[in-house]
């Protein structure tokens, strides 16, 4: 099936050669792919998975001439450390930065196109008074605003999901009438019993025979605008990162819904299939209480405080840098049983350093990266989007005839 440029392809579960791994094993062996699938590009390393993304998808050199796209854009700010989908694996931060600083450029864009805004300094127009408004009425005029200008960047337009949710209805209904003349020998016809063991040969005879009518899956043929694709994609990531960050399990699941489509239409297949295992865990395998508590216990806070949650999977990442550093201090005097020895204390011993750091009141070093100021080229890059017109209507037509 065929939607937007994106081939999907149907997933048979009976067909698929997976280790029947239990609920605690794939709890435990779960990667973080809401953060990975759509960045993820070369098949380099464990973190690297064979598939496409957003780089894949919406940066080539072709698109050079395109205005806004995102090798456009690249050059115009000069960010040299975004050089493609080769690299987004090894240096996987600045090409995550870009992909949100061009997102920003086009909200930020289409708000002040909105607000009869010249610059970002410049004052709305039709401000209302805020000193006269509640909290409520102020944050209800910020909604509004944020619903016009994804009204304006079609982000609320899911014709292409409808359109793929009505094609699969079809198929179900189809198959809802095979199965009801469907028997344990085979398929027997409800109109002259004549019997067949495939579903293909019974289904031509239903159509020759009898002029039974089925579904054909089609080619979705509505015209949609890469550029708009392009933001879906990037808000979701967005949305899925922060989610992992607050450790919603709820918004993890339910972005893994947008996922699994991304993944299937990229051909990710390990993802997809990952995908398809998390929410048949969660909707079919599960009890309501074990779906609750694997939802909610799919991050993991070692620092505290409000969006410090990572993913389990970073978490043993962790776990096992710090195995291999204790290691490799024992030079040629590791040996199995050093290694458990190792992998059993080094929690405890991260613990007792801990606690005596805290006795003598000695100062930790920081992990947290700095915040990267990134204004400056949001703001020429807003100043360049605005400069032909609306960055509403901004098309990226390169894309068109192979998207």
């Amino acid at each position: 099936m065929n939607f937007n440029g994106f081939n999907f392809s149907c997933f048979t579960p009976g067909k698929c050669a997976l280790p029947a791994n239990n609920c605690i094993d794939l709890m435990q062996s779960l990667r973080s792919i809401g953060i990975r699938v759509f960045l993820s590009v070369t098949e380099k390393g464990e973190r690297d998975p064979n598939g496409w993304g957003i780089y894949q998808q919406f940066y080539t050199e072709k698109s050079s001439s395109d205005k806004g796209s995102l090798y456009h854009l690249r050059n115009l700010i000069n960010r040299r450390n975004v050089t493609g989908p080769e690299d987004v694996t090894s240096n996987f931060r600045s090409h995550q930065q870009f992909v949100d600083d061009v997102t920003d450029a086009y909200i930020v864009g289409t708000f002040l196109d909105n607000m009869n805004m010249e610059a970002l300094s410049s004052v709305p127009k039709d401000l209302p008074p805020f000193s006269l408004l509640s909290n409520e009425q102020i944050a209800n005029w910020l909604l509004k605003q944020v619903d016009v200008v994804m009204d304006c960047l079609q982000l609320n337009n899911f014709s292409s999901l409808n359109f793929l949710h009505d094609e699969i209805s079809k198929l179900d209904k189809d198959e809802s009438v095979l199965n009801s003349m469907m028997s344990e020998t085979g398929y027997a016809c409800a109109v002259c019993g004549k019997t067949y063991s495939r579903a293909a040969w019974f289904k031509k005879h239903l159509q020759k025979k009898h002029a039974f009518v089925f579904s054909d899956s089609e080619t979705c043929k509505l015209k949609v605008n890469p550029l708009h694709s392009f933001l879906q994609m990037s808000l979701l990531l967005r949305d899925t990162i922060d989610s992992y960050k607050m450790g919603d399990g709820d918004r993890i699941v339910r972005n893994a819904y947008f996922e699994w489509l991304y993944a299937s239409s990229l051909h990710h297949t390990k993802y997809t299939v990952w995908l398809w295992r998390m929410i048949a865990y969660v909707d079919a395998v599960l009890s309501p209480a074990e779906s609750a508590e694997y939802k909610w216990n799919m991050t993991v806070n070692l620092k505290g405080g409000i969006q410090n949650n990572i993913p389990n999977d970073n978490c043993v990442e962790l776990q096992v840098g710090n195995i291999k550093r204790q290691l490799n201090t024992q030079g040629s005097n590791k040996s199995f049983q050093s290694a458990q020895n190792i992998c059993m204390t080094t929690q405890v011993v991260e613990d007792i350093i801990e606690n005596l750091r805290k006795t003598v009141r000695s100062v930790k070093t920081k992990r947290t990266r700095p915040d990267v100021d990134k204004t400056a080229d949001i703001e020429k890059m807003v100043e360049y989007l605005r400069k032909y017109g609306c960055v509403k209507d901004i098309e990226w037509d390169n894309f068109s005839s192979s998207y």
